[in-house]
């Protein structure tokens, strides 16, 4: 399995930036989990968007889903030059305002998923894990070749996660506030601590800290964790 990281900020980015985003690939299915500001123009430096078999949305906050509804009018264009593309979908938590805007006719739809839901697209085994935020998010762990990868999406410290994290060969933790600026769990997310606290035991065979604040030092985060932050563009084999 290919990992391509296509963003790693939260909230707002960085210039040049994209929000956190990852691409997977395995034997010719081509997976990206979630699709915010900025993630278009990163997956066609990486990939393209025709190649994509399935868009996960992890929840419908803006830095989650602000390019998706551009990547279909991207599809259309595809079909109008009569481009080898299929109907793309898109997995996301039940949301009338995202059904709508990304269900073409044709081109595009929407499908609803939950905890319960057991999604396999080409290779991939992809499982739901509800997380700790304002709003209904998924966390997702995807399998293929006997290799697992684990992102968080938004959460606040949860042992549910962990333990359905436990064990996998590469873990995306969301960091996204510097434990000076106080607990995450006040806005729904992880500071450094608690960042730390869940990749430790989580007992991921690789982690990474995903969802980055847009503002100071990201040495500083992996100072203060221990842990290295993605970069875009950072690619892994497993």
């Amino acid at each position: 399995m290919k990992v391509t990281v296509l963003g790693v900020s939260g909230g707002y980015v960085r210039a040049w930036g994209a929000n956190a985003s990852l691409l997977l690939e395995h034997e010719g299915t081509a997976i990206v989990i979630d699709m915010g500001s900025g993630v278009l123009s990163q997956l066609e430096k990486a990939s393209s968007l025709d190649k994509v078999s399935a868009v996960i949305l992890t929840h419908a906050h803006h830095d989650h889903v602000s390019d998706a509804s551009v990547a279909v009018f991207g599809r259309l264009i595809s079909h109008q030059l009569k481009r080898p593309v299929g109907i793309l979908p898109f997995y996301g938590p039940k949301d009338d305002v995202l059904s709508s805007t990304l269900t073409m006719k044709d081109v595009s739809e929407y499908r609803v998923i939950s905890e319960e839901t057991g999604l396999s697209v080409g290779p991939f085994t992809i499982t739901f894990h509800k997380t700790v935020h304002p709003v209904e998010c998924y966390a997702v762990k995807a399998e293929a070749g006997g290799r697992s990868v684990f992102y968080t999406s938004d959460t606040s410290l949860s042992a549910s996660l962990q333990k359905a994290a436990s064990g996998t060969d590469l873990l995306f933790a969301e960091c996204s506030i510097l434990s000076k600026y106080g607990p995450g769990v006040r806005m729904g997310h992880m500071d450094t601590h608690e960042c730390v606290a869940f990749v430790r035991e989580a007992n991921a065979k690789m982690a990474r800290m995903i969802h980055l604040p847009c503002y100071g030092d990201i040495g500083e985060l992996e100072k203060e964790s221990g842990v290295p932050a993605a970069r875009i563009g950072e690619t892994f084999i497993l």
